[in-house]
């Protein structure tokens, strides 16, 4: 049996995707508590090996990346500095520190994977895609009926759904390339899941991935693709669909009442289902935005009591004490950290954007990763972006930032490295009679 000796080489993109919903499930079913303390204990050891690691390796990243680092690192030191003279400590609240921590692990999965340019990515694809299935069928079994659909019981994360989108367009791009039943059948089962546990944003979502994917198939490809082959894909989703609505739907007219309530839902965003909920969280905290709008109000604004209530209760959202947590990531970063911190974001991500659309061609894989950041723009409306997304942003910049080839085989490339330095050493052997002589 062989070993594919690559996988070694995803073990920083799993460090952080540990910390996703999925996979905390998992090391602790059911414990909301526990769930919180490991993740806590993970945010900050992967902040600490993150930024030590960038630090150490600051050579591998390319000039902007490395402005972009210092900057972010700046603005880091700022912070301490500022905690030690109003609270005489260093970091005085996690929580804030926090909105910056997160930027390191775009730089941390850049610079590894632009100095070891060895990663497989359908290992990384399968292990979204197990982690995925060992959720569903050991902590959320329940999630998975027509009764748990109807009654909107979701059972998993957005997070964790929006995760498995890079698993769809990954088959979804074999297939286009490549064809295999395999991967048409992968693909669907895959869109399949982010369709039934219902997170609307999601949805939305992976629509405007597919509008980017294609375009940059169609533009930026270096293989020419016909997008026939999708066809078969398409007749499958409406005879699968025509077969279902004729025998679930009949059975089960709820369905398509939940469908119908979905699409409402997203037509009227700003009053029905949660939607609404976020826009009055939303209007609780704009005017803290809008009065600090540069470097927002960092560690008052943890201080700071909750300002979204209840409107049945008349009670705040959240306790007091433990920060805010907004349901938006321009309104985290703009209520934390300002304007200067959302620039140190988009420093990366527009770069990342740029740097994709200006070279010539682009690989299927580069394809699918630039596809799925730029999700990010609609995600993060609904959603903090999670701590994977940065992660893959950083892999999205390593990508583009290599030649547009197949990815180097780590044996291949230390043989030829052995190989050299054998070579030199009998070079400076085979002289050193010479060098004898002429002394």
């Amino acid at each position: 049996m062989k070993f594919n000796y690559s996988v070694f080489f995803t073990a920083p993109l799993v460090l952080i995707m540990l910390m996703d919903a999925m996979f905390l499930e998992l090391l602790s079913p059911k414990n909301e508590v526990t769930q919180g303390i490991i993740l806590a204990m993970m945010v900050k050891l992967t902040a600490v090996i993150s930024m030590g690691y960038c630090v150490y390796n600051i050579r591998y990243m390319s000039s902007y990346m490395r402005f972009a680092f210092i900057l972010t690192l700046l603005f880091v030191v700022g912070m301490v500095f500022e905690s030690f003279l109003k609270y005489n400590t260093p970091l005085i609240y996690p929580h804030v520190f926090l909105k910056v921590f997160l930027f390191f692990y775009t730089f941390f999965i850049y610079t590894y994977y632009r100095k070891n340019e060895y990663l497989n990515l359908e290992h990384v694809i399968w292990f979204i895609l197990i982690g995925f299935s060992l959720n569903v069928a050991i902590v959320n079994r329940e999630s998975l009926s027509i009764a748990a659909f109807t009654s909107h019981d979701r059972g998993v994360y957005a997070t964790s759904v929006y995760m498995i989108v890079i698993p769809f367009l990954y088959f979804m791009s074999k297939y286009l390339f490549k064809g295999g039943l395999f991967n048409m059948a992968m693909a669907f089962l895959v869109l399949f899941l982010i369709v039934f546990f219902q997170h609307r944003t999601v949805w939305i979502t992976t629509a405007g991935i597919l509008i980017v994917y294609v375009l940059l198939v169609k533009f930026k490809s270096a293989t020419e693709v016909n997008f026939k082959k999708l066809i078969p894909l398409g007749v499958t989703v409406f005879i699968l669909g025509i077969i279902s609505s004729a025998f679930v739907f009949s059975m089960n007219p709820e369905i398509v009442e939940k469908f119908q309530e979905n699409f409402s839902d997203i037509e009227n965003m700003d009053s029905q289902g949660t939607g609404g909920w976020r826009y009055q969280q939303f209007m609780s905290y704009w005017p803290f935005v809008v009065e600090n709008p540069i470097w927002g109000m960092r560690f008052e604004g943890f201080e700071l009591p909750i300002q979204f209530y209840r409107d049945d209760i008349n009670a705040p959202v959240f306790e007091d004490g433990n920060g805010h947590f907004f349901h938006s990531f321009y309104m985290d970063v703009l209520f934390y950290i300002g304007t200067v911190g959302m620039l140190l974001f988009w420093l990366v991500k527009f770069y990342a954007i740029h740097r994709g659309f200006k070279l010539k061609h682009l690989t299927q894989e580069q394809i699918v990763l630039l596809s799925f950041i730029t999700s990010g723009f609609v995600f993060g409306i609904s959603y903090i972006l999670p701590y994977f997304f940065y992660a893959i942003l950083g892999l999205t910049i390593a990508y583009l930032d290599s030649p547009a080839e197949e990815n180097v085989s780590y044996l291949v490339d230390f043989a030829k490295r052995r190989k050299e330095r054998i070579r030199k050493l009998h070079h400076q052997v085979n002289n050193v009679p010479e060098l004898i002589t002429t002394s």
